[in-house]
């Protein structure tokens, strides 16, 4: 949640102990319940004194009044805001073999959090998203990431399909996730660098996106079965065409 000043609170153990170790995200203070257990209290105070960051203890009703949470298990942090990943530089530091996502038009904090979760469990190298029409990572993307928010680079750019051209010419090849279209997920054999576009569950991919795309691939689904929620979709994808867990096929 976003406070009055501008700042983010992140809440909830793993994610607060995800961004204290993300090498990009960056805290200004640890505020704790004194509902939270001594033990795990003194863990938190350990961190944030390595990180030479404040970490204070308050009672509980002024702890959900600071964050304006009341879940989290008491315990938070505070971000002046989320660091997005500047394009350019990232796309100059990619690995040989690199795997993508691209959103266009998912709006729910929760499916974009869990697609993010599922980028970091598959090894996926970032996900791009457009300043409009889309969610941004906010404090309740970052829990429903589990974390994973301090670590997948993320790029929030201002026009999708000049993104979609610049990563095509950093050799990229573009997959629509359609529901009827394009190759089944089980024959899909992707490229060294590829990308998944995936649309909103309500208009699908917007059409210019979906122009620029190279291809689709579609999960099977039983018939008479209804379509996937998008973290979903993107699960199955990203463990399908996730890239070998080892740093020898690059």
């Amino acid at each position: 949640m976003k406070d009055h000043s501008g700042s983010m609170w992140i809440t909830g153990r793993h994610p607060v102990e995800e961004l204290l170790a993300s090498a990009t995200q960056r805290a200004r203070k640890v505020l704790l319940s004194d509902a939270v257990s001594r033990e795990v209290r003194a863990g938190f105070e350990k961190r944030a004194k390595e990180l030479a960051l404040p970490c204070l203890t308050c009672p509980r009703q002024e702890w959900e009044r600071r964050t304006g949470e009341r879940e989290g298990g008491g315990i938070a942090a505070e971000i002046a805001e989320y660091v997005y990943a500047e394009m350019e530089e990232w796309v100059s530091a990619l690995p040989v073999t690199a795997r993508v996502f691209l959103l266009d038009g998912i709006t729910d904090p929760g499916n974009l959090g869990a697609i993010l979760r599922s980028a970091r469990g598959f090894g996926f190298d970032g996900v791009v998203l457009p300043a409009d029409r889309s969610c941004p990572v906010t404090g309740a993307v970052f829990r429903a990431s589990a974390g994973a928010a301090a670590h997948v680079p993320v790029m929030q750019v201002t026009n999708l399909v000049r993104a979609m051209e610049r990563m095509q010419e950093a050799g990229f090849w573009l997959y629509a996730a359609e529901g009827t279209e394009g190759t089944e997920l089980s024959a899909f054999v992707p490229a060294k660098r590829t990308a998944i576009v995936l649309g909103s569950e309500e208009k699908g991919i917007r059409r210019l996106a979906r122009d620029r795309c190279d291809g689709a691939v579609r999960i099977p689904m039983a018939p008479g079965a209804e379509s996937l929620n998008v973290s979903v979709a993107a699960g199955i994808i990203a463990y399908s065409i996730r890239k070998p867990l080892t740093s020898s096929v690059e």
